[in-house]
């Protein structure tokens, strides 16, 4: 079940599992960058690892331009391995700020080259720290949930990530919850949803939120899951694909990853409808920082690789390691009239 353009734009996701409701926030901390990365890739489900060495014509990607105030427009053209989240990364605006801006392009279908008007409002750099840490108090009843890491963008919001890890024995799909901010006796809460539609039993996968602005000064956060599907034993609509030949490259103050490899489907395996990868980006003290997702622009069938390349931009500190998901569900085949 594919989600739609407003789902997979979020991303960057929880039936009967909770978080505790409205605690007092933690006081910050500022990650310190270490002088050397010691980086490690996760993908799931992958019976081997290997690393291949990145492609010697690699150029490191160039630092986020220097946004100052000005009243002309500013537009940018789209460069290969863009997106909205990414684009945004670079300007310090939110992806909805540019889809607003630019109502008549496809930011699936965005082709290098495409122009787009860039709303900038200047502002400072975000900051690298989460505003909230709360510990979980209740036990879940299917998947263990970590507290929601956010982190503030430039235009005054919020964006939320809450990781799951279905501990089930069994793999789920559809997961969805919800992100509560409390302030006093007011309160908010935003959809949470996953970038993939399957969670197999093991696996985790974030949950992301976004507030928009404005918010209060003061202000805990929680969350929860509200709904989920139980994957049945004879179910075969998700294909075995698997990710091999996978690679990590930082930069230099680990802010940015590239990742790279390829996915497969064994030989004699039906066609998949769609081959989505989603990357999950974690800092030293495991709280997630990116998160994006690779989809398919070319059919995926038995006996086939796929090459695919991914860069997260950090909303928190340095990128410690990534970790990967596949997912690729064969071709609906409608029933045969007797």
């Amino acid at each position: 079940m594919q989600k739609t353009l407003a789902v997979s734009l979020l991303f960057f996701i929880l039936a009967g599992a909770t978080l505790s409701a409205c605690v007092p926030a933690a006081q910050p901390e500022i990650p310190t960058p270490s002088p050397t990365l010691v980086t490690t890739l996760r993908p799931y489900p992958t019976p081997t690892r290997s690393a291949t060495p990145l492609p010697t014509d690699y150029v490191t990607p160039t630092p986020s331009p220097t946004v100052t105030p000005t009243m002309t427009p500013v537009y940018y053209d789209v460069q290969e391995g863009d997106d909205m989240y990414s684009i945004g990364w670079r300007f310090n605006v939110s992806p909805q700020q540019i889809m607003t801006a630019n109502p008549t392009v496809n930011p699936r279908a965005m082709g290098i080259g495409t122009t787009l008007l860039i709303p900038i409002t200047p502002g400072p750099d975000p900051t690298a720290t989460p505003l909230v840490e709360l510990s979980p108090t209740a036990t879940p009843l299917f998947a263990d949930i970590q507290p929601p890491d956010c982190y503030p963008d430039p235009l005054g919001g919020l964006w939320c990530f809450v990781l799951v890890t279905n501990d089930s024995g069994e793999p789920v799909e559809n997961v969805s919850g919800v992100v509560m901010l409390c302030h006093g006796e007011d309160s908010r809460q935003e959809s949470a949803i996953m970038p993939l539609n399957l969670l197999p039993a093991g696996a985790a996968l974030p949950l992301i939120a976004y507030f928009p602005a404005p918010l209060p000064a003061d202000y805990t956060i929680s969350a929860r899951v509200e709904f989920l599907l139980p994957v049945m034993p004879d179910d075969t609509r998700y294909l075995p694909a698997k990710i091999e030949g996978q690679t990590l490259k930082l930069s230099e103050d680990g802010r940015v990853a590239i990742v790279s490899g390829t996915v497969s489907l064994p030989a004699r395996q039906p066609a998949a409808r769609y081959t989505w990868v989603n990357a999950t980006a974690f800092d030293a003290d495991g709280r997630v920082v990116a998160v994006r997702r690779w989809d398919s622009a070319e059919p995926l069938s038995g006996g086939v690789s796929l090459p695919f390349t991914l860069y997260l931009y950090s909303l928190g500190g340095p990128i410690e390691r990534v970790d990967l998901l596949v997912e690729a569900p064969g071709e609906i085949v409608p029933p045969v009239e007797e």
